[in-house]
């Protein structure tokens, strides 16, 4: 075909022109994946980029939008980009979106809900780019229960998938599913999160956010881990799989793979802002790097508006015996918390901290600080929590006195009777630690093993059934006593060889502990010695198969 040098030029044109368009698109939907997978700095960037090379309206609402994406919204900023958007198209609805968004943000939600109603509404609602940019909105602020409404973001998102003909876009299901998991309705979130996997390219985030909510649920470990593995095999370098990954670690007590996760995720995103810088503290002392910890704290404490952060830095402190100074931020922490939500954890710090203070007062203030923490940490045990040995400090207090909240029953009441009656009733001492035990009074469960073991010192079961009451009391084991017990049985029973049945049960509760207890300090070749040994005795043990897959 045959073109004049002037039509030659002007198709050039046109296509240059449907290029430039085409490069546009493209880089905003770039922008837009920065956006939602938390690298903030390349999402900046690349609007930047957009806005220098063509300030139209679209672009001036997808920087404004990042503004308001980050941990810390700039209002201004997204204010100010938003205004320009509308100053170059007075009809730009995303624009009017976003100054609605900021009104949201502020806590007018009245106005904000007239608002987006009203853009929604001017397009017929069937605009599904409206739809979802306002249904997005209501999600957007969700540390602000002021600021979010996963109702109304649910009844946008409806109307948005009764709209399109063609539902084809994951991230329709993925906003669904993330609203009905804040409304704490996971099965709906699962079933959103399963439709997004069928038709997304990238399957990594569907598959995390699965495994974040079955690493959410009693019991499901090898489905969070399951799906966890399968989002790392479809995409490795996808930053929120390592930021869900880091926080079913840490629900599971496995602090080393959550801090290495969660690096994983900084070092993708460069993401280094105090809500991120906050959590990597968190680890850091459950990992028992205390001087990082309080480093990152220091660092960013004017930055982290969770109060929380009094009462990690408090824990901290104890571990440096810096008690006065935990004292100060134990008292701010309980200041900024309701009596409602606090915990019997924030009683036994207090009380930790008072007792530890005691050998360097005098006078009123000594027995004050004294009557003070026995309240606490009495307190702190009848809610139940372990976080240090509130028994054992106690009874430093006021040798000899009785501190536990009595936990019984019939049965308890009748055992301690007999063995009352007669102190050698070994049968009476047995039944009475396993009553105990099952009521969760592990403490006197372990008072009735010791009395059994004093009494019959060479009977194996008692080691085992005592371990299991320590490990009970504190899961941690920071006193290294459980392990000592289920050592003591090992290396009772071990040599034996061939086992009873009740051996077998005992042996495989001892090895799996030891396994978990490996696992958790990163010694993987004693895990695993361990974990065999179970597999040997019990090839069908879910702990010890679950334990396997985080091992390989």
């Amino acid at each position: 075909m045959n073109y004049t040098k002037k039509e030659m030029g002007a198709t050039f044109v046109i296509s240059a022109m449907m290029l430039s368009g085409f490069m546009n698109a493209q880089s905003i939907q770039e922008g837009i994946k920065y956006l939602g997978s938390d690298q903030f700095s390349k999402a900046k960037n690349t609007f930047e980029s957009l806005v220098a090379q063509s300030p139209s309206a679209d672009n001036y609402y997808y920087l404004g939008s990042y503004y308001l994406s980050i941990s810390k919204p700039n209002i201004e900023l997204a204010s100010k980009n938003f205004n320009k958007g509308l100053a170059l198209d007075s009809k730009s609805n995303l624009n009017s979106i976003g100054l609605a968004t900021i009104k949201l943000y502020q806590g007018n939600k009245a106005e904000a809900n007239t608002e987006f109603e009203n853009i929604a509404k001017g397009s017929k609602y069937k605009n599904a780019e409206i739809l979802f940019q306002i249904a997005k909105a209501y999600q957007l602020f969700n540390n602000k229960p002021e600021s979010s409404d996963y109702d109304k973001s649910i009844e946008y998102l409806q109307r948005l998938l009764d709209l399109v003909k063609s539902k084809d876009k994951a991230e329709y299901y993925i906003l669904l599913g993330n609203a009905y998991l804040e409304k704490k309705d996971p099965g709906k979130a699962l079933s959103n999160y399963s439709k997004a996997l069928e038709i997304s390219e990238d399957k990594s985030l569907p598959y995390s956010l699965i495994g974040n909510i079955w690493g959410r649920t009693n019991g499901q470990v090898k489905l969070a881990t399951e799906n966890f593995d399968k989002a790392l095999a479809a995409n490795p370098n996808n930053p929120l799989t390592y930021k869900y990954l880091s926080e079913f670690n840490f629900r599971t007590g496995n602090y080393n793979d959550a801090s290495n996760n969660l690096q994983k995720y900084i070092s993708l995103t460069e993401n280094n802002d105090s809500y991120t810088q906050f959590e990597l503290a968190k680890i850091s002392y459950y990992v028992k790097d205390y001087s990082k910890s309080l480093s990152i704290l220091n660092a960013n404490w004017n930055d982290i508006s969770d109060p929380l952060k009094y009462k990690l830095k408090a824990l901290v402190l104890i571990e440096n015996s810096e008690f006065s100074e935990a004292y100060n931020d134990m008292n701010q922490y309980l200041k900024s918390t309701p009596q409602s939500k606090r915990e019997g954890s924030d009683y036994g710090i207090l009380g930790k901290i008072q007792s530890s203070l005691l050998s360097s007062a005098t006078g009123q203030e000594k027995e004050k600080l004294e009557k003070e923490a026995v309240f606490n940490l009495t307190k702190a045990l009848e809610g139940g929590d372990r976080t240090y040995d509130y028994q054992a400090i106690l009874l430093t207090l006021r040798p000899g006195a009785s501190t536990q909240t009595a936990i019984t029953n019939s049965k308890i009441e009748a055992l301690k009777k007999l063995v009352a009656a007669n102190a050698n009733d070994t049968t009476s001492w047995y039944n009475l630690a396993l009553e105990q035990y099952e009521a969760k009074d592990y403490l006197g469960s372990i008072e009735s093993w010791d009395k059994l073991i004093s009494l019959i010192p060479s009977w194996e079961v008692a080691y085992a059934g005592k371990g299991m009451a320590l490990y009970a009391y504190d899961s941690n084991d920071k006193s290294g006593l459980a392990a000592q017990s289920f050592q003591k049985y090992i290396d009772m029973v071990e040599p034996k060889k061939e086992y009873s049945d009740n051996e077998k049960a005992y042996l495989t509760i001892a090895y799996t502990f030891f396994s978990y207890k490996e696992y958790q300090a990163g010694n993987k070749e004693k895990a695993e010695n361990y974990l065999n040994k179970t597999l040997s005795i019990d090839p069908q043990n879910k702990d010890a198969l679950n334990l396997q897959k985080l091992l390989q």
